[in-house]
């Protein structure tokens, strides 16, 4: 399993938890809102750099989960840099629709969910996890975040997904 973003459990409640999460150096590539079907042209352009397209031809260990999230007019997919403190300690990537920027996560709400993450099973899971938000008065200070922590080729009983938002 790949190297994930650590964190403190504050608090579990059956597949949701509230945790504390530090901040960390990432990876990351934007497109529009219209063209979200391009996913897996995201992937690759963020996989390309980790595996060595950047100025200095180096390899990046993979990290997991790689994130998803709607934000404003951008949809963005974001890979964690684990084992850097500063965006400067990381090569320069070619491709200049990748940035290397921090990303203070801090409190999150999170719901956990294996097999695919297909739209209808976000929805699904969103509508069970912003229930719970509304009868706990909690409140949320980002937009949804899907996590995706497998590779494509694991099994849909054995992968593990999970929706975030940050709360207050």
């Amino acid at each position: 399993m790949a190297e994930q973003p650590k964190y403190q459990l504050i608090k579990q409640d059956g597949k949701i938890e509230i945790r504390q999460y530090s901040e960390y150096v990432i990876a990351k590539t934007s497109i529009k809102q219209i063209e979200r079907n391009q996913n897996n042209n995201m992937f690759r352009t963020l996989a390309s750099y980790i595996f060595g397209e950047n100025i200095s031809n180096q390899s990046i260990p993979m990290t997991a989960p790689v994130i998803t999230q709607n934000k404003g007019s951008n949809y963005d997919m974001i890979f964690f840099m684990l084992g850097v403190k500063q965006p400067e300690e990381l090569p320069l990537p070619n491709n200049q629709n990748i940035s290397l920027e921090y990303m203070e996560i801090g409190k999150t709400i999170s719901i956990t969910f294996g097999m695919w993450a297909t739209e209808k099973r976000v929805h699904y899971y969103k509508e069970k996890l912003d229930k719970y938000i509304n009868q706990n008065k909690i409140q949320v200070q980002s937009p949804l975040m899907v996590a995706q922590y497998n590779s494509p080729w694991a099994l849909p009983p054995f992968r593990k997904n999970e929706l975030l938002y940050t709360i207050e």
